[in-house]
């Protein structure tokens, strides 16, 4: 077996083995579900404790319509706030003052307080005064019946909507659940990228700081250490997302089929079949390797030329916020998969990886997956002989650490 082999094996095999590697990966799916379970059901707790709104009438019409709920009960202040305040003990949230014919002037409303309101204040009253201000308006017409004629002619249009291949087949598509796919992997290529990449970096400083690379460069060649280093931690990462991937997968069927429900499971087939799950799958992988060798090559080249944790941070921000540049122009790109926020970052090597995730879901013209693939890796080759350089020399470097000019000679070395 090859140098750079043994290398790829033994980081492979030391990280696969820890107790913290088996149990993150058996936990992750748990804990991301149970955050998400955690979220969900969080959000629909409201507080015991109604907030109180005092309601100044000057029409005396909208207040006998205002109904209390269990977040807001409403209080007329027949005398002014003032009067109110004084003979009342009662914290008052906001003040609503309604000074004339609503239906003539819809800005006679206002809703006063002394905090931030939040935006479920305004949406119950407003909701509770709409509906009854509808319905005076219809019946201003005089028209009978108008009520019942107005509610028999809505119409709820269920757009079913197909997706066709060039061979003609047809299957069930959805934007929503194509943009869910799309961030799902966005961030799972975000965080490994993140994640592993550092792993990269703190194997690199660990070595150097204990001196344990000047006995093992004797024997290996600092490029082949590197990249060893490199490919090794990778197949970890491939590996813990091979598992949540088999994981999430066998759930997710056995889930559906347990249920006895043969139409959920059409419509889940359907939906997985329109967005070609194993294309995904295959092209994050893809990107995740050239996104990966760029940033972790990067990695590696900081924690060789660092002596200390705490010496990382002037050469890990410019990086930490292309990343963070990449994951957020993903983000907003699931609303427009082809607008040239998309399309740029797409193309961009350092931001390819993270957003082009985003749009494989939607489908990609073949020639700017072409072009994307051939810039990344080509990238990758320039970045990783760059990255080894600066491993080279940095590495056995011990002291201050190295000023941006002295990198620049590094890499004339």
């Amino acid at each position: 077996m090859s140098k750079i082999g043994i290398v790829i094996g033994r980081e492979y095999m030391t990280r696969v083995r820890k107790k913290s590697f088996i149990i993150l990966t058996l936990l992750m799916p748990l804990l991301f579900t149970g955050m998400i379970f955690g979220i969900v059901f969080l959000s629909t707790i409201s507080d015991k404790e109604a907030k109180v709104i005092v309601v100044a009438d000057e029409t005396g019409e909208y207040f006998p319509v205002l109904k209390n709920t269990e977040q807001y009960h409403f209080i007329e202040a027949k005398k002014g706030f003032a009067d109110f305040r004084k003979n009342s003990n009662e914290p008052v949230y906001a003040n609503l003052v309604i000074t004339g014919d609503l239906l003539k002037n819809p800005e006679a409303i206002t809703l006063i307080s002394d905090k931030q309101l939040i935006g479920s204040a305004e949406n119950t009253i407003a909701s509770q005064l709409n509906e009854y201000l509808s319905d005076k308006k219809i019946d201003s017409y005089q028209i009978p019946n108008l009520r019942e004629i107005i509610k028999e002619s809505k119409v709820n249009l269920k757009i079913k909507t197909i997706k066709t291949s060039e061979t003609g087949k047809e299957t069930q598509n959805s934007a929503e659940f194509a943009s869910v796919i799309g961030m799902v992997f966005t961030f799972l290529i975000y965080m490994f990228i993140f994640v592993y990449g550092a792993m990269v970096m703190q194997g690199v400083m660990e070595e150097k700081t204990n001196r344990i690379v000047e006995v093992i460069v004797s024997s290996v060649k600092p490029f082949d250490l590197m990249m060893g280093k490199i490919i090794g931690i990778g197949l970890v990462g491939l590996t813990q997302f091979g598992i949540w991937a088999i994981v999430f997968l066998s759930v997710s069927f056995s889930g559906i089929t347990l249920s006895g429900s043969a139409g959920l499971l059409q419509t889940m087939h359907g939906l997985f079949e329109s967005v070609n799950i194993l294309e995904i799958c295959f092209y994050f992988i893809l990107f995740f390797i050239g996104g990966y060798l760029i940033y972790s090559s990067l990695f590696a080249a900081i924690g060789a030329m660092v002596n200390s944790q705490e010496d990382t941070q002037q050469y890990m921000m410019p990086i930490t916020i292309l990343i963070l540049f990449a994951f957020y122009a993903g983000f907003f790109s699931a609303k427009n998969p082809d607008g040239p926020l998309a399309l740029w970052a797409s193309l961009i090597p350092l931001t390819s990886p993270i957003v082009m995730m985003i749009r494989v879901p939607f489908g990609v013209p073949w020639w700017q997956m072409l072009l994307s693939v051939a810039l990344l890796f080509i990238t990758v080759i320039l970045i990783v002989k760059l990255a080894a350089k600066i491993y080279r020399v940095g590495i056995l470097m011990y002291g201050k650490k190295p000023s941006y000019s002295e990198i620049v000679k590094w890499l004339k070395y």
